[in-house]
């Protein structure tokens, strides 16, 4: 008879700042919905004594010294590097523990490298406000132009990584633009993403959001435009020159033929300066070094139709 199989390393990690009205609701909550996961919250220069509570209710505690949530989220992925799945979520009681499950069945059985808990205001709660959900719209606008499909719910704070996903973003951002350069470096690297819907909650009283609208949705669409240079020169290009033709038949008002010359020579230098400095190829996917390094995709079963969305 074989051996049975070790159950899975699954971590719960819980980037956090000033979160004490908070954390201990959700700390019980994923206690009952995932008693075999390892819940761990990653404090990030809280004053309100979120670690302290967390400590005493007997979970560990990382400080992360570097202010901002993407560095909360790489201090995540470094620690956890070794684990089969890393269930990430925000401590203000906004996400489902009760979902979990629904979450993870894709990563363990082998159908996806990333799940995403789509989120679904509850109706009547004032769960996201009418700004963050316009400006939602925008910034998934901004992604399918400059990086392609991509997942429905871009900045969704509910996500569960396997092992292959843990291994290959290397992420880089600091602050809340950190959901977007998971998705667009996901989208590019060809790692399957899975959306399931969730019900997105009101936060807990006595917690606020330290997202700022428009200093954050502008560093967001920054972070979008870069990588889309890295992973896709080629769109960032086109929209440069027709931008650059159009401005030309406006101010000068000569022939389109000299204009679509003009701009001919403008988009080929461009071009050859992007080649030549190598953009676009350092997120390329290589199909067989990614076969080499993760044999088990060729054999995963195929997701069945009921946990895709959209």
């Amino acid at each position: 008879m074989p051996d049975p199989q070790p159950d899975p390393a699954i971590a719960v990690a819980v980037p956090c700042y000033n979160e004490a009205a908070a954390i201990a609701a959700v700390i019980d909550a994923w206690r009952r919905s995932l008693p075999e996961a390892e819940i761990v919250v990653f404090d990030n220069n809280s004053t309100d004594g979120t670690g302290t509570i967390a400590r005493e209710l007997g979970v560990r505690v990382i400080e992360v010294p570097r202010q901002g949530k993407g560095h909360a989220v790489r201090a995540i992925f470094r620690e956890f590097a070794d684990r089969d799945a890393i269930i990430l979520v925000d401590g203000d009681g906004t996400y489902p523990a009760e979902s979990a499950r629904e979450l993870l069945e894709p990563i363990l059985k082998g159908f996806a490298d990333m799940t995403i808990g789509a989120r679904r205001p509850i109706e009547g709660a004032n769960a996201m406000s009418p700004v963050r959900g316009i400006g939602n719209i925008l910034i998934r606008a901004t992604f399918a132009i400059l990086i392609g499909e991509g997942p429905g719910d871009l900045l969704s704070g509910y996500r569960v990584f396997g092992g292959k996903a843990i291994r290959m973003l290397d992420l880089r951002s600091s602050g809340f633009e950190i959901e977007a350069e998971i998705a667009c470096l996901a989208t590019a690297k060809g790692l399957r993403i899975v959306e399931i819907a969730i019900p997105y909650y009101p936060r807990i009283e006595g917690t606020v959001s330290k997202l700022s609208a428009p200093r954050d949705g502008v560093r967001i669409v920054a972070t979008i435009a870069r990588l889309g240079l890295r992973t896709r020169p080629w769109i960032i290009l086109g929209l440069f020159s027709l931008s650059f033709f159009a401005l030309y038949l406006v101010f000068h008002k000569k022939s389109l033929l000299v204009g679509a010359a003009i701009n001919a020579i403008v988009g080929l230098g461009s071009l050859i300066a992007i080649r030549s400095l190598g953009i676009g190829d350092r997120d390329r996917v290589d199909p067989s070094r990614t076969r080499e390094d993760y044999p088990d995709d060729s054999t995963a079963e195929r997701l069945p139709d009921s946990h895709r969305i959209g």
